[in-house]
């Protein structure tokens, strides 16, 4: 059993890494992050933002299948700004 302090600090960093990278736009080009950044879209109510950060991700996993991680992540980005408005 883990004691309640590691726990609680566990706990924290685990929570805290996504809203940094979220906030930073500090994601990599990687399936995982697709599929998180996915998870968010699929959140999101439907409007124009939500049309358009899939339209970016749809971008995003064909740049990565390209093996271009910097136009990857430009798309990465861009979606990550329509779920943020």
């Amino acid at each position: 059993m883990l004691k309640p302090s590691l726990t609680a600090t566990l706990l924290c960093g685990v929570l805290a890494t996504p809203a940094l990278a979220h906030e930073d736009h500090q994601m990599e080009c990687s399936e995982t992050a697709i599929h998180a950044m996915h998870a968010d879209i699929q959140a999101m109510t439907d409007g124009e933002s939500k049309t358009m950060a899939m339209k970016e991700m749809d971008m995003a996993e064909e740049m990565m299948a390209k093996k271009d991680t910097d136009a990857c992540m430009t798309h990465m980005h861009k979606a990550m700004e329509e779920i943020e408005k």
